[in-house]
């Protein structure tokens, strides 16, 4: 028994420098997605992907969009191949390429096609909740057509070797924890808890842990804390969120690879994660559903940020709306629409105005 689904993502891109002092970045593309299940056996899963995405028009700095290669062009790769192995009914291992999603090491999907690494992973889930093992030598990024090692600043490569879980309580609390180690490069830990209060209150909290070593200890040597709530009343949620950096970097958390780690935290949004040194940042959210026209969503939020830089006060903020409506029914149903727009201010770079306008179909 196998399962193909094919997804088109068309993808527009238009960051705009206020101050002109960078050069604007503009692209639009055809993406495509193709990815193939297979079950070999009873125990066995086998899996490939296919990205692929078509430069259709682009302007300015069109590498950077993060839409296009190097080259300003469009790309190909077997995206994910993979084979996964079920020992029971909880215990698996799985082998090869595939889009990661742990709380230390995972791949975005924030462009045309995501970004993927190649890895081993155990993994075995109980009742209420998982662990897992991984390790990691090489990754490949949104517009890379290759899986490259990671390498410290020497230029000598390693792995990446995670091991985390969670559990979910009686009470509904749930706790996660994960710690990842690259052998003379950095180690990093990420613990939260988070928990529904009722219907309409939820709270959270997300820590992590980072120290350089090798070429990178001066890079990162600093702890991050998140702590974020959220009120809901029907089809409205408010969330409110405050996030601190503190030790003697900033909270830099990429593994030195081709992959496009990223935090998990609320305050990291469109552009920026506000993860300077000793930055402190709030932010307020709304969340939308609109009953009058289903399928139709929007959100608004604005983080701010500032922290201390030369012995001067830096101030920076992003304000963004999305709007998402996905179509209920017909020869359309599958067609997603997104609108997201962010407005960036800040003291120490050029003020920024961006959107990005996402229609994905899948069938």
């Amino acid at each position: 028994m196998a399962d193909v689904n094919v997804d088109l993502r068309t993808f527009y891109f238009n960051r705009d420098f206020s101050e002109g002092t960078n050069e604007s970045r503009e692209a639009l593309t055809q993406a495509l997605r193709v990815d193939y299940v297979g079950q070999a056996t009873d125990s066995l899963t086998l899996g490939a992907s296919l990205f692929a995405n078509v430069k259709l028009a682009d302007d300015g700095d069109s590498a950077n969009t993060g839409l296009l290669d190097e080259n300003e062009d469009g790309y190909a790769k077997l995206g994910q191949i993979f084979a996964d192995f079920s020992f029971t009914d909880t215990l698996s291992v799985k082998a090869g390429r595939w889009v990661v999603d742990t709380p230390l090491l995972n791949d975005s999907d924030s462009r045309a096609t995501p970004s993927s690494t190649q890895a081993i992973k155990l993994s075995n889930s109980y009742e209420s909740g998982k662990v897992y093992v991984l390790y990691s030598d090489r990754a490949s990024g949104k517009t890379d057509s290759s899986f490259t090692k990671y390498r410290d600043g020497n230029g000598d490569s390693y792995g990446v070797a995670l091991i985390g879980g969670d559990i979910t309580l009686e009470n509904g609390l749930t706790l996660t924890a994960a710690h990842g180690h690259a052998d003379g490069f950095a180690k990093q830990t990420y613990l939260s808890a988070g928990m529904q209060v009722n219907d309409q209150v939820a709270v959270g909290l997300i820590h992590y842990i980072g120290d350089g070593e090798g070429t990178n200890t001066a890079n990162l040597d600093a702890n991050m804390t998140n702590v974020f709530g959220s009120y809901t009343m029907g089809n409205l949620k408010l969330s409110a969120g405050y996030q601190t950096v503190s030790g003697d970097t900033a909270y830099n958390y990429g593994w030195g690879g081709a992959d496009d780690n990223g935090l998990m935290t609320t305050n990291a949004v469109q552009i920026m994660d506000f993860n300077n040194q000793d930055e402190d940042s709030w932010q307020l959210r709304a969340d939308y559903t609109v009953a009058a026209v289903q399928g139709l969503s929007v959100m608004a939020r604005h983080t701010d940020g500032e922290y201390t830089n030369a012995g001067n006060k830096v101030d920076e903020a992003e304000t963004n709306f999305e709007m998402a409506y996905a179509v209920q029914g017909g020869a359309l149903e599958g067609l997603n629409l997104r609108m997201r727009v962010s407005h960036v201010e800040a003291d120490a770079y050029d003020d920024i105005n961006e959107i990005r306008l996402i229609a994905n179909y899948g069938f």
